[in-house]
C-alpha cells in the first residue's frame, strides 16, 4: 500500500464547540476526516454541516457516555445505558468478550449505525469509538459492525510510555482488528507526539506515512489541540505527506 496520512478529528456532534472547531479545521486544511457521534447534543446540526462541507465522516461509536440529545427513543436509550453501565466499571475484564452482553452490544451498535445513515445519507467511512471503547471485544466482534469494513486500530505508544505487558496487549488487540477490518499500519495521538502538548517524535512518526498508512488522531474540541491545528505551520507540515481518508485505504 502506498504511503498515506489520515488526520482524523474525533467527537463531531458531541457539542457545538467540538462541531464548529472540527469544521473550521477541515476548511483550513488541518484535518482530512472526522468521526461523528449520533444522539448527542449537536449531532443533527453536525451532520448537516458535514454534508454541506463534504467532510469525509466515519462513526464515533458511543458506548461509554449516555446520549445527550433530547429525542432519543426510549428503547434505544435504555439499551445504550446498559452498555455504558458495563463499560464504565473501568475493570479490564469488561473489555473481554461476554456472551451474555452480546445482544445489547449488537443492538446498541446497530442503532447508532442506523441513525448515522439517517443523518448522513450514506455509510460511515470507518468506525472508531469514544474513549476507544470500540476496542472492547463485544464491540469488535459484533456482527453489526462488520459491514463498516474499516476501523481504527489501537493507538501506538512509544516504548517508554507504557510497560511491556500493556504494549503486548495492544499488539494482540491490533491483530484482532486487522483480522476483521481494514485498518492503518499505525495510529498515533497528536497529544503524545506534538512538543506543544508535551509529546515527542512528531516528525519521525509522521514520516512513517511516506511508506505506510498512518492515522493521526486529533480532538479540535480541546482548546490546546485547536490552537496547534489552527497555526499556519500545521497545514504546511502536512503538505509533505500524501493526505487522505479511510476511503483511500487499500487503493
Amino acid at each position: 500500500m502506498p504511503g498515506l496520512l489520515i488526520v482524523n478529528a474525533d467527537d463531531l456532534g458531541l457539542d457545538t464547540n467540538s462541531t464548529d472547531a472540527i469544521l473550521s479545521c477541515f476548511r483550513a486544511g488541518s484535518i482530512t476526516s472526522a468521526t461523528g457521534m449520533v444522539w448527542m447534543q449537536d449531532s443533527d446540526r453536525a451532520a448537516e454541516m458535514a454534508r454541506d462541507a463534504q467532510l469525509p465522516t466515519g462513526i464515533h461509536l458511543n458506548l461509554i457516555e449516555p446520549f445527550t440529545a433530547p429525542d432519543v427513543p426510549v428503547r434505544v436509550a435504555a439499551t445504550q445505558r446498559r452498555v455504558v453501565e458495563r463499560l464504565r466499571t473501568r475493570d479490564v475484564r469488561a473489555q473481554l468478550y461476554h456472551p451474555g452482553w452480546s445482544a445489547d452490544f449488537e443492538q446498541c451498535i446497530a442503532d447508532q449505525l442506523t441513525r448515522f445513515h439517517e443523518l448522513y445519507g450514506r455509510s460511515p467511512t470507518h468506525a472508531d469509538g469514544h474513549q476507544h471503547m470500540h476496542l472492547a471485544l463485544n464491540a469488535l466482534f459484533a456482527r453489526a459492525l462488520g459491514p463498516v469494513g474499516k476501523c481504527r486500530r489501537p493507538v501506538n505508544r512509544l516504548p517508554g510510555d507504557s510497560p511491556a505487558h500493556k504494549r503486548a496487549a495492544r499488539a494482540a488487540l491490533a491483530a484482532v482488528v486487522r483480522a476483521r477490518f481494514l485498518t492503518t499500519y499505525r495510529c498515533f495521538s497528536v497529544r503524545s507526539l506534538h512538543p506543544a502538548l508535551g509529546g515527542v517524535d512528531l516528525d519521525q512518526s509522521l514520516a512513517r506515512s511516506q511508506h505506510a498508512s498512518v492515522e493521526l488522531m486529533v480532538h479540535p474540541g480541546y482548546p490546546d489541540e485547536l490552537r496547534l491545528l489552527s497555526a499556519p505551520e500545521w497545514p504546511a507540515r502536512l503538505g509533505a505527506h500524501r493526505l487522505g481518508t479511510f476511503e483511500d485505504l487499500g487503493l
